[in-house]
C-alpha cells in the first residue's frame, strides 16, 4: 500500500492504532476517521486522537446517533462495521482517496459477524457495484491479537494509550472480552 492515499477507521483500540502506525511506516498518506456512535467507552476516541496527533495524521470525527448495543453481556453493535465502512467510503470518495482500511482481525471474526472475511469481501463487491473506485481493505484479517500486539511493540506504539474496554469507566475494567484480549496480546 505504499504511497496510497487512504481513509483509516481509527477507534483507539489495539488493532486500528497499530495499523495506523503500520500504514504510516509503509509510506501511506492517511486521513484517520473517528466515529462517535454513542459508545459508552468514549475514551477510545481520546486515545485515537492522541495517536493521530502523535504521528501528525490528519483526522476528523463523525458524530452519529446512538447505534445501540454494547450492554452488559452483549458486546455487539448490530451492523456497526457496515455503517462505519460506508462513512469511510464516502469520505474517501470525497477526498480522492483510493483505499479504506479497517482493523478487523482473525480473533474478532468468531464473535463479530462484520469482522469476517466474507463480510469484507461483500463490502468490496458493494463498493464496486456502486461504481466507486475505492478499495476496502482489512490488512490484519489473518492476524491474531498477539501478533498485532507484537507488531505494536515493534512499531513503538505506546500501549498505555490504547483503549479497548467496552465499559465507560475512567479505567479499563480488565474483565470484558476486549480487555481480556488486549491483556493477552500485550503481555
Amino acid at each position: 500500500m505504499i504511497n496510497r492515499y487512504l481513509v483509516h477507521l481509527l477507534s483507539g483500540g489495539l488493532d486500528s492504532v497499530t495499523m495506523l502506525y503500520d500504514l504510516q511506516a509503509n509510506g501511506c498518506r492517511i486521513h484517520a476517521l473517528l466515529v462517535d456512535y454513542g459508545q459508552p467507552h468514549v475514551k477510545e476516541l481520546e486515545m485515537a486522537r492522541y495517536h493521530a496527533d502523535r504521528l501528525g495524521v490528519i483526522h476528523s470525527t463523525v458524530k452519529l446517533p446512538n447505534l445501540g448495543g454494547l450492554t452488559e453481556g452483549d458486546w455487539i453493535v448490530p451492523n456497526r462495521n457496515m455503517i462505519l465502512l460506508s462513512l469511510a467510503i464516502n469520505r474517501a470518495v470525497l477526498a480522492g482517496a483510493d483505499t479504506v482500511t479497517i482493523g478487523c482481525n482473525a480473533d474478532d471474526s468468531d464473535a463479530f459477524p462484520d469482522c469476517r472475511p466474507y463480510f469484507i469481501a461483500n463490502m468490496k463487491v458493494a463498493t464496486r457495484g456502486a461504481g466507486l473506485g475505492v478499495e476496502v481493505c482489512a490488512p490484519y484479517m489473518d492476524k491474531h491479537k498477539w501478533e498485532i500486539g507484537a507488531l505494536a511493540r515493534e512499531l513503538g506504539v505506546d500501549t498505555s494509550k490504547i483503549w479497548t474496554c467496552y465499559k465507560g469507566d475512567a479505567n479499563p475494567c480488565g474483565e470484558c472480552p476486549a480487555c481480556l484480549k488486549f491483556n493477552d496480546a500485550t503481555k
